[in-house]
């Protein structure tokens, strides 16, 4: 039968898709390791204070009790438990260097702190007057 080569190409591309996604998923759990022997603590573990993944009811029953579970986690199952993208991203990315072999405390960061300042570049943040009438909203220095 005689398919258009759209349809080809995406037929192929599906089956290599899901050749990729059925190798990827069959990856080894690393062993326990450093104190960090159920997946509560490794989500405690790489937690900072305003990444606070191990009291997030959400990240914490997308993850499970079972550790090999944990590390056959994907994107899809982390988002129909309702995990927010920036946390998905960061446990997954935070698994794989595990997997890895590195320690928690060395690769875990915390969130960017928020912009403290708004307004119209270094003519307000940085005290510098420029020359010219002040905008609208603009204090006087």
């Amino acid at each position: 039968m005689f398919l258009p080569t759209y349809f080809a190409r995406t037929a192929a591309r599906s089956v290599t898709l899901a050749r990729f996604a059925s190798t990827s998923a069959r990856r080894v759990a690393p062993p326990p390791r450093d104190n960090i022997a159920t997946p509560k603590a490794f989500l405690e573990a790489i937690s900072k204070p305003r990444r606070d993944l191990a009291n997030n009811s959400t990240c914490v029953s997308a993850v499970g009790e079972d550790w090999d579970a944990m590390f056959a986690l994907n994107s899809e199952k982390l988002k129909g438990a309702g995990v927010p993208v920036k946390d998905r991203k960061y446990i997954l990315w935070s698994l794989e260097k595990y997997r890895q072999g590195e320690r928690p405390a060395d690769f875990a960061y915390d969130v960017k702190k928020p912009k403290k300042v708004r307004g119209w570049g270094p003519r307000v943040q940085k005290g510098i007057r420029v020359r010219g009438m002040l905008r609208h909203g603009e204090k006087k220095l």
